[in-house]
């Protein structure tokens, strides 16, 4: 028995067999065409790509609801009409007289792999796209066939070494309940798709491919991340009662949909949704949550030609301010930096990201993208109940430096005679030890507060959350960790002012007791945990809140005891 930590891109519990999905090798000519032959070949590569073109946009006609898979598409589809890149491609039949397959693979890979040491995380998403339009490409020109999809068995779980929008699509039609990868990332094509389709997936997983044998037994356990190979009787069977379990639990929290989000004794609980733009805007509606907790706008500028004008974002946040109305959604200024850079920004690379021009140093240190974005939320605001909330925030003095870019814009925008909300909400993300050990300063000043628990534990415990190997350093309720939340808690409690957790901690249903016990009233959540933690919340009771007053939470042992022992009844019933 083997298990592999990884990423979670959907939740979910499997129990099947591996089959593992190999890249094709291809069979490309050897031989040099003749100088007589390169118009067919050049005929040849165009109806290649007018087929596949076609082929897209067949798909995007038939496609209905999936926002997310027609953004790929449409990005694969440019790919596909670069002029620039089709015109290298022809250079090499015509002057290196190479068949066009040949001619395709070379130029496509040359791209990839500079792409590939860029270092960007965008670009590097942008790699697997054009290996995914060259793969279609060669498909089409060679006749070779992929992996054949259309007898899958339902047990069985998809081993990739690296996904791609092709290979998600493919799972979809042909009802692939769950794969997982060695590479990838939360924030790939492959994985927008994945939790748009919901897939059960999970990627990152280090050396699966060579420790996974085809068909062995698997259990993917897409609630903690992890791939567990060759599992023993005793494992197996824990899991088989767990997926029992958690059906049971998804069935209940689906019937008690339309029930209050309150505790047992009444205590009235705020749960809200996590969203960015390519998330399903109905989500929160379906779910009837209490708005949008947090609404990451940085993917307005990954994945894009060209940066955001001010009229598309105005037009984006008044879609999402309409929609949620009248709840109200917090709109977070755009996090770029670490791992999350724009190719359309200039920046230095820097030997520590995490630690550098990122959250809103970036966005001071480029104050006219900064106020560009501000001035469309000030105008969006006026059709909802909207907040603006700023990241990486380390004290009250760059609090107060956004805040006069936003009065810059107001003062911008009367000038213009452009309507706008004269008193939109300000807030700030405690996720920095700084801004926690200065909470009571914020708390006077801005509007409401948010704690990022991503973040708050990397730089509290200086273990980076992306980095496996300190995986056991990484731990969420450390008690300088819970002692920082506290802290702030306090200080929002002694203005008045709303603080609600927005991280993955709150997604998780064995701190979401913790964090209510502690007395959080608003949990901001990913749409898949929702109902899960809906469910815990009307779980809660005054013997929680007994037990947590009660118990000491400056060891990490005591701590432990508590939400992997006593608090256990709140999360798994």
């Amino acid at each position: 028995m083997h298990s592999i930590k990884g990423l979670v891109i959907y939740p979910g519990l499997i129990i099947g067999r591996a089959r593992k999905l190999e890249a094709i090798d291809w069979d490309l000519p050897t031989t040099h065409i003749s100088p007589s032959s390169v118009n067919s070949e050049i005929k040849l590569l165009e109806n290649v790509i007018n087929s596949l073109a076609q082929e897209i946009q067949l798909q995007l006609r038939e496609l209905k609801d999936s926002k997310e898979e027609k953004d790929i598409l449409n990005s694969h589809l440019l790919i596909l009409q670069d002029p620039e890149l089709i015109s290298q491609v022809k250079n090499l039949i015509s002057q290196n007289l190479l068949p066009a397959a040949v001619s395709i693979q070379q130029v496509f890979s040359q791209v990839q792999e500079h792409l590939k040491n860029l270092s960007n995380d965008f670009l590097a998403q942008r790699e697997v796209d054009y290996r995914d339009v060259k793969h279609r490409l060669l498909l089409e020109i060679t006749g070779q066939q992929q992996e054949i999809l259309h007898n899958w068995n339902p047990e069985q779980i998809a081993i990739l070494q690296e996904a791609t929008p092709s290979w998600v699509s493919a799972f979809a039609r042909y009802k692939v309940p769950a794969y997982c990868s060695e590479k990838g990332s939360l924030t790939s094509h492959a994985s927008i798709l994945s939790r748009a389709l919901k897939i059960i997936s999970i990627t990152a997983l280090p050396e699966l491919w060579k420790l996974v044998s085809e068909n062995e037994k698997l259990i993917l356990d897409g609630l903690n991340g992890k791939v567990i190979i060759d599992p023993d009787i005793a494992t197996l069977q824990h899991y088989e009662k767990l997926k029992a379990n958690y059906q049971q639990q998804e069935e209940i929290s689906i019937s008690e949909q339309d029930v209050p989000i309150q505790t047992k004794d009444g205590r009235r609980i705020k749960l809200s949704c996590n969203l960015d733009p390519l998330s399903d805007l109905n989500e929160p509606t379906k779910l009837n949550a209490d708005g949008v907790g947090l609404y990451r706008t940085e993917f307005l500028y990954l994945g894009k030609d060209e940066l955001p004008s001010e009229d598309y974002q105005f037009s984006i946040y008044k879609q999402v301010a309409e929609f949620i109305a009248p709840h109200s959604v917090i709109i977070r200024t755009f996090d770029l930096g670490g791992d999350k850079l724009s190719h359309l920004i200039p920046s230095t690379p820097e030997d520590n990201p995490y630690l550098g021009n990122r959250g809103i140093r970036f966005s001071l240190s480029h104050k006219d993208i900064f106020k560009t974005q501000i001035r469309a939320v000030l105008r969006a605001a006026i059709y909802g109940k909207v907040k603006l909330m700023f990241p990486m925030i380390k004290d009250y003095q760059d609090f107060l430096q956004a805040k006069e870019i936003v009065e810059e814009c107001k003062t911008e925008l009367q000038k213009e005679n452009i309507p706008f909300a004269q008193n939109l909400p300000l807030g700030v993300m405690i996720e920095i030890p700084s801004a926690a050990l200065c909470a009571e300063e914020l708390a006077e000043n801005c509007d409401f507060m948010s704690i990022g628990t991503n973040d708050l534990v990397q730089y509290t415990l200086a273990a980076d959350r992306n980095n496996s190997a300190l995986a056991e350093y990484y731990i969420t309720h450390h008690p300088s960790v819970l002692k920082l939340m506290k802290l702030t808690l306090q200080s929002a409690g002694k203005y008045g002012k709303p603080i609600s957790v927005c991280g993955e901690m709150a997604s998780q249903p064995q701190y979401v007791p913790l964090l209510i016990g502690m007395g959080f009233k608003e949990l901001s959540v990913g749409t898949t945990a929702f109902l899960r933690c809906k469910n815990i919340i009307r779980h809660c009771d005054k013997e929680l809140f007994n037990l947590i007053e009660n118990t000491d939470l400056d060891h990490i042992d005591s701590i432990e005891a508590l939400i992997f022992e006593q608090l256990k009844p709140y999360y798994k019933f």
